[in-house]
């Protein structure tokens, strides 16, 4: 039996490949997809052998914990036990049906799956990966045969529900089964995360003095950021990608805006590429209203992200902050954003990409206009 996976809100083709192993062109492959930019909240992907190898999916368990609960084997595993203050940690939670029967799993959602990280000895939630998440309200059954099993895999930056890094220390790793009557049964491991050290200076009699580091140009890093340069109404703007967007002339200055979902009940993304220098600290800023259909029902999430990869191309971090609709006001626009801290090494692309993810029959909008990722420092 091949190994399924069903998409939930925040997910891209690459976050996908990347928890199981895989690239994103064999995923598209085997599932025929011809936009990789576009899968919908609830579709099912089949998951290649390389990519649903050995019990944790491709990855190495390090650090794994094993539970038997109602005729499942959990096994949750992380790939290290130690890490570095901002390294990912990549969790895994195999779901393997042991019995001789027949296992029916029922789901009042499309979510599937959570997981949460708690801190040392009084373990307070300090993330969990559902919050700020919307999942359609379509309930399902799936069911596990004698011997079949369902893989999840995220990483999770080491920020907490804030989106701030958290502090060095213990931390409890919890995977859940959010099936009815299995939603409160999990299973846990312990990480540590450590201060990041950095090399022990050589110590000098007589140190040369040191170059003063060159100062950010301060200038917008987007192109076209305020979609001024638009031909085309059924196409992204000019320096612009995307899928499921349209042209608006309701912006926040100049003659238009970007809006996205098109098709309401449909995912939209709106994204630029640009070149950027790895230590740096970057801010992005952007303007966001939503817009009210008559009747019209607010269920969605926007995502604001900045994906990072280094000159061939290979993903190296990111920041993804979301906001549900009750962070965007209704009919005005308002500013957002967001500081980087410090790029990660290795960094010289960014992908600064808004993600609109709708569920449960939404039929509003969300418009974004005015963006601009500024060097600070």
């Amino acid at each position: 039996m091949p190994t399924t996976y069903t998409v939930q809100t925040g997910d891209t083709l690459f976050l996908i490949a990347r928890r199981f192993g895989t690239t994103v062109e064999r995923l598209a492959q085997i599932n025929n997809i011809t936009d990789q930019n576009l899968i919908l909240v609830g579709q099912v992907l089949i998951i290649p052998e390389e990519g649903a190898a050995g019990e944790t999916g491709g990855a190495k368990a390090e650090n794994q914990e094993t539970l038997r609960i109602s005729g499942l084997l959990y096994a949750l595993s992380t790939n290290k036990r130690v890490y570095r203050q901002g390294e990912d940690i990549i969790i895994t939670l195999v779901k393997t049906n042991t019995s001789s029967r027949d296992i029916t799993l029922s789901y009042r959602t499309t979510q599937r799956y959570d997981f949460v990280a708690r801190r040392g000895q009084e373990q307070r939630e300090t993330w969990r990966w559902s919050r700020g998440r919307s999942f359609a309200q379509i309930g399902s059954d799936i069911t596990l045969r004698p011997g079949s099993r369902q893989v999840f895999r995220v990483p999770w930056n080491q920020t907490n529900n804030s989106g701030m890094q958290v502090a060095p220390g213990i931390f409890t790793i919890e995977g859940y089964n959010v099936a009815r009557n299995l939603m409160d049964k999990g299973i846990s491991v312990k990480v540590s995360i450590q201060r990041a050290v950095g090399p022990t200076p050589t110590p000098t009699v007589t140190p040369s003095p040191t170059a003063a580091p060159v100062p950010c140009s301060g200038g917008n890093l987007l192109i076209n950021s305020g979609f001024e340069s638009w031909s085309d109404p059924a196409s992204p703007p000019a320096s612009w990608k995307g899928s499921n967007l349209f042209r608006t002339t309701l912006s926040h200055t100049g003659n238009f805006a970007a809006e996205l979902g098109a098709t309401h009940n449909e995912r939209a993304v709106l994204f630029q590429r640009i070149n950027i220098e790895p230590g740096r600290i970057y801010d992005l800023n952007w303007w966001a209203r939503e817009n009210i259909q008559t009747g019209g029902v607010a269920r969605y999430v926007l995502f604001a992200e900045i994906f990072y990869y280094n000159r061939e191309g290979d993903f190296v971090g990111r920041t993804e902050p979301r906001y549900s609709q009750e962070d965007i006001p209704d009919n005005t626009y308002q500013q957002y954003s967001l500081s980087t801290g410090r790029v990660p090494a290795g960094a010289r692309v960014a992908e600064v990409r808004f993600t609109f993810e709708p569920s449960g029959g939404n039929n509003n909008t969300v418009k974004i206009d005015d963006a601009e990722l500024r060097c600070i420092y």
